[in-house]
């Protein structure tokens, strides 16, 4: 029983001393740095939706003149983000369009597209091309049927950003080929009417 205690009693110091080393170290250890949260690693896979205005320029086959004026619209549509940033998705947008085709009796009201895009996110840049379905329809100035909604094909590119707060804004030029446009009120077969559009868009991505 004697030597149990002389042993305790010897073992004492040591374990004091080792407590007091250990104390010492979590007092003097430095508090591990602040790591944030990971970024989301694929920013732009998700819904979106948004408005977008610009200016635009048309011109019907084998009518003089133009109807050029300001445009104002919505979109929205859903990309996908692989892995090696490469973004797909689909997009539709509709615009009204101001202004007067003077001298040709029928006036650009509206348009619009359903399209593809193909596109590469430099983090929160993104390039892209797109095409689809263009739709254009027209107002009548001259007594009589109005035109029917025409349709054709259409093709641009652009660019977006996205904030961290989940807002985007882009800039895009589209090119829309309406093929048979205005054969309903009397335009001879092959009529093509081209439009070309330069618009921005903001936007809010889920």
């Amino acid at each position: 029983m004697k030597t149990l205690l002389r042993c305790s009693v010897a073992l004492l110091p040591l374990l004091a001393g080792t407590g007091l080393t250990q104390a010492a170290d979590l007092i003097n250890s430095e508090p591990a740095p602040y790591s944030p949260p990971p970024a989301d690693a694929k920013p732009w896979q998700g819904f979106y939706v948004g408005v977008l205005g610009g200016y635009f320029d048309t011109h019907v086959q084998g009518a003089p003149g133009n109807q050029s004026n300001a445009s104002l619209g919505v979109y929205g549509g859903y990309n996908y983000q692989f892995d090696n940033n490469i973004v797909i998705g689909a997009e539709a947008d509709y615009s009204y369009a101001f202004g007067d085709y003077k001298g040709l009796g029928y006036n650009l009201s509206s348009f619009g597209s359903v399209r593809g895009r193909i596109g590469y996110a430099f983090d929160r840049t993104l390039i892209y091309g797109t095409g689809g379905l263009a739709i254009a329809d027209f107002s009548s100035d001259v007594p009589g049927p109005s035109p029917d909604l025409d349709t054709g094909w259409a093709a641009g590119a652009g660019v977006e950003y996205l904030f961290p707060n989940n807002i985007s804004a882009k800039a895009e030029y589209l090119y829309m080929d309406i093929q048979d446009s205005l054969n309903d009120v009397g335009a001879p077969p092959g009529t093509t009417t081209t439009i070309q559009s330069l618009r921005i868009g903001m936007g809010v991505n889920f």
